[in-house]
């Protein structure tokens, strides 16, 4: 079955029902209908890779990220596909289980199928000089950080802003002794998060108190233990994000500690299941969406005439059950 089969039934040029599928803007919408719907009767079936190979350019674009575990990517990566279907693209989401190597290995391998840019989130620093030298480099958009030394599009968070909106939540509450439990080690927002939490309460004269977390058992384990050593206890605990504030209120109900009742705990990220957790989570949230559809026109504007921005999000703070005034 060929383009000139559905041509001959359809009555038209067959350059006509190649605009059919490539350029469909091009074609009169009663002409469309009737070569797609011919097409579909006779089985056609566009070969995707030849229409690559004659523009140039696929369809295909890689959202890297480091795992979907963490419910973060699962609702970035949602978000990213949302907007690039509208887009006419196809989303490959590429996992890297936060080796570095393998976000090369994954720019260099979507160049072999003419992937027109590409979206990375990586959960570690980027080396600037090993990206530089992939095929992609120059359409590439980061996500969630903004790499030293390297000259691509970004669009991330205002973390800074999203620590202080749990800690002015807190205040308000009337909290004082407020401590941090940590993402996982070595990850950019966890870096940069932390950072913003020891100015934060530096500003308002309160002792900072830092907690090892992570969302693996073992690291809410730890951060648990911990925080059931502290002598006075906080009242309070920013984690650095959703899935280390599930986990840590966990193991806090296993050793009989309430939440809020004993202390008061904020998430970061906003992830969807957060609002089922019992209790609910109070987290700073990441506008998903916007995210995703940001990134996208981001990386097809850089693309096609190199332009390169850093688009800044602004965070909002969900209140739910997982805080409350301190008495």
């Amino acid at each position: 079955m060929s383009i000139y089969d559905v041509a001959k039934v359809a009555g038209v040029h067959s350059s006509t029902v190649s605009r059919a599928f490539s350029r469909p803007e091009a074609v009169k919408p009663e002409t469309r209908e009737r070569i797609l719907r011919i097409a579909g009767e006779m089985g056609y079936r566009v070969n995707s890779l030849g229409q690559a190979l004659r523009r140039g350019s696929s369809n295909l674009v890689p959202l890297i990220v480091p795992d979907i575990t963490n419910p973060f990517y699962g609702e970035l990566a949602k978000s990213v596909a949302a907007a690039a279907g509208l887009r006419g693209y196809q989303v490959v989401l590429c996992l890297t289980e936060g080796d570095a190597d393998e976000t090369y290995r994954f720019l260099d391998a979507m160049s072999a199928h003419l992937s027109p840019f590409a979206i990375v989130a990586p959960s570690t620093r980027i080396d600037a000089g090993v990206l530089e030298r992939t095929a992609l480099a120059r359409r590439t958009v980061i996500i969630d950080r903004v790499p030293q030394g390297l000259q691509v599009p970004t669009v991330f968070i205002d973390n800074r802003l999203g620590v202080k909106l749990a800690l002015d939540h807190l205040l308000e509450l009337g909290h004082r002794r407020i401590a941090y439990l940590t993402g996982t080690v070595g990850t950019y927002s966890a870096e940069v998060r932390v950072e913003a939490y020891r100015a934060l309460v530096a500003d308002h004269g309160i002792e900072p108190v830092v907690i090892r977390g992570g969302y693996s058992l073992a690291a809410t384990e730890r951060g648990a233990a911990e925080f059931l050593a502290i002598d006075p206890r906080p009242t309070a605990v920013i984690a650095s994000n959703d899935l280390a504030a599930f986990g840590f209120i966990s193991r806090l109900a296993e050793h009989g500690v309430r939440v809020p009742e004993d202390v008061s705990v904020t998430g970061f990220d906003g992830v969807p299941i957060g609002d089922n957790f019992n209790p609910g989570i109070t987290t700073v949230a990441q506008p998903f969406d916007e995210l995703g559809a940001l990134a996208v026109a981001v990386a097809e504007r850089f693309a096609d005439d190199g332009s390169i921005v850093h688009e800044v999000l602004v965070p909002t703070l969900l209140v739910r059950r997982s805080t409350r005034r301190l008495l």
